[in-house]
């Protein structure tokens, strides 16, 4: 069973007998012996979390619950006992043991409270005293001032004057804890809920003790055994600390409090003297919580003051920037050499530069326009690719604005470094297909280069699924394939870097670089090999498998190294695909 509907059956199954049973004879017998029961537990559950545990941090818990619990055994056996065994001061001794009880409770509650987090929170310290306040008053009202006349010696009413100190002290810190921000968490409010139900079997109890209905006082006494059950619930595991995230929680409750409070002692009699100190008290408590709480609203409305300033600021820099940024773009964009173009992410032409214009007019066209609006749609990254338009041929540069829906297109018209390349290839240099340089070039122009480098990379790179494309898409689509795989080759290369076509679908590439530098190119290129390559409308896909020779160490002559590449390039074929793999 849950606690919560235990909690419940409990109180149900005992109210239900008390008011069945309600005689002034058999009322008081039969509380007693639920609250002797009830107490039994609780003790017995103390010392098994508490005094068997000698270093528990809230040991002393345990001790004030078991005093709490042999108190009240003491006062039973004194009251069942005839007249000439219970002198008046038997007693005030028996009630000992409860006083220490709050008072060791009062210490252990003072311990959990931050002070050190008073200057911060006065506010939420003030609403504590003032909740304190109001409840010491009503507690005068009720109680206090009836002790002397209840009080049969001078020995018992300082013993009860005492005994009140202490649950005052046991109020005083339970509301600190409550107004500081103790009850942010589950456990906390456990806590709370314990300190008040025994507050609320307190007061019951002795308000009625000492205007002489012990009859009715005794309904109150079945709930000290639950109070106490949820302390040990609460702090037989360590408490966390208390939160802190302090909130003004709860304002209105001291407001409340002192409305009920005039309401109270303005209906009971009290004296003058009580009643005018306890509206002084109480008011002058309100005034300086006013004052603080005003330094407060001030000190928010200062620190909210320059936090605008400090936006507004921020936001004027930041215009500043970017008017900045938009005037280099603009310059940029106006005074490049080379065509600028800005297109939307449709495709559709926006606006061009002076030297686009001159190069196109007011138009471009239509299908160097179709094939910008084919890699625009799709663009997330800036992109190097060649277009076509006629016997042009454009290296171009896609450059997407982040935040904006259109992008830069930078044109550089190739037409005439590719025709001095087919010149070459008429020497027998270059290859006829892809352009690039051929197996004679490459190693003519590797001769006199090892010679001259510390180190260097020789790529041999083959493409993967290539027969099937040419089996699925014909032979005009394989020699596509193969010009653009030549063409994304060329584009990170620098100018003693050198790719060239073995033949078939096999490719090579030199680099004078380190192996790191090597892998950058490589991961790079795999990249690059990766696009699908768009014939007619339709994408087409091979990956590479790259073996690397790395000059000097895997050979010192083009045919090794050509030996030791092609090796790594078909254990990557064997055992990966779309990979590299040094030798």
């Amino acid at each position: 069973m849950t606690r919560p509907y235990a909690t419940s059956l409990y109180l149900l199954v005992t109210y239900l007998i008390l008011a069945l049973t309600f005689d002034q004879t058999w009322t008081p017998a039969i509380a007693g012996s639920i609250t002797l029961i009830g107490l039994s537990f609780c003790s017995w559950s103390a010392f098994v979390h508490f005094l068997r545990r000698p270093n528990h941090p809230y040991r002393r818990i345990g001790q004030a619950i078991v005093l709490f619990w042999l108190g009240i055994v003491i006062n039973s056996v004194l009251a069942s006992l005839p007249d000439r065994f219970h002198p008046v001061w038997s007693d005030a001794l028996a009630n000992v043991t409860l006083t220490l009880f709050l008072f060791l409770t009062a210490m252990t509650l003072a311990q959990l409270i931050d002070w050190s987090s008073f200057r911060q929170n006065r506010l939420l310290y003030l609403d504590g005293f003032i909740l304190f306040g109001m409840s010491f008053v009503f507690g005068y009202v009720m109680i206090l001032q009836n002790v002397p006349d209840f009080s049969r010696n001078t020995v018992e009413l300082i013993a009860m004057t005492i005994y009140s100190l202490c649950f005052m002290a046991l109020i005083l810190f339970s509301l600190i804890l409550y107004t500081t921000g103790l009850s942010d968490t589950v456990r906390h409010r456990t806590l709370i809920q314990a300190i008040a139900l025994f507050c609320v079997a307190n007061f019951g109890y002795y308000t009625f003790l000492i205007r002489g209905q012990f009859d009715l006082a005794v309904f109150f006494l079945p709930l000290y055994p639950l109070s106490l059950f949820e302390l040990i619930r609460y702090f037989r595991r360590v408490p966390a600390s208390t939160t802190r995230k302090y909130t003004l929680s709860r304002p209105y409750l001291p407001y409340i409090s002192l409305v009920l409070l005039l309401v109270w002692i303005s209906f009971f009699q009290v004296p003058l003297l009580v009643y005018v100190l306890s509206i002084a008290l109480l008011f002058s408590l309100f005034l300086i919580r006013q004052y603080f709480s005003e330094r407060l609203n001030r000190r928010l409305l200062e620190e909210h003051e320059v936090i605008q300033l400090d936006l507004a600021q921020q936001v004027k820099e930041q215009t500043s920037l970017l008017e900045l940024r938009k005037e280099e773009y603009r310059r940029l964009f106006l005074d490049h050499p080379e065509p600028i173009l800005q297109v939307n992410r449709m495709g559709t032409l926006q606006t061009m530069n002076p030297p686009a214009l001159q190069h196109f007019g007011q138009q471009l066209p239509e299908y160097l326009s179709s094939q910008l609006r084919r890699e625009v749609g799709r663009l997330e990254t800036s992109r190097k690719l060649l277009l076509h338009e006629g016997t042009r041929t454009y290296d171009t540069t896609l450059i997407p604005v982040p935040d904006h829906e259109y992008v830069y297109v930078l044109l550089s018209d190739i037409t005439e470094t590719l025709e001095q390349q087919q010149w070459l290839e008429e020497l027998g240099y270059h290859d006829a297909l892809t352009r690039l340089p051929n197996r004679r070039y490459f190693e003519d122009f590797l001769q006199d280069r090892l010679v001259q480098i510390e180190s260097g990379s020789l790529l041999f790179i083959d493409l993967d699924g290539f027969k099937q494309v040419n089996d699925r898409y014909g032979h005009d689509a394989g020699d596509y394939v193969l010009q653009e795989t030549a063409n994304r080759l060329r584009l990170h290369l620098g100018e003693d870097e050198v790719a060239a076509r073995l033949g078939g679908d096999e490719f090579i590439v030199f680099l004078p670089r380190s192996k790191s530098e090597t892998v950058h190119y490589t991961e790079d290129l795999i990249n690059q090999l990766n696009q699908p390559f768009l014939f007619h409308g339709t994408a087409i896909s091979v990956t590479p498998s790259i073996g690397i020779a790395h000059y000097p160490e895997d050979g010192v002559t083009i045919s090794l190294l050509l030996i030791q590449a092609d090796e790594a390039m078909y254990s990557v074929k064997q055992h990966e695909k779309n990979a590299y793999r040094f030798t």
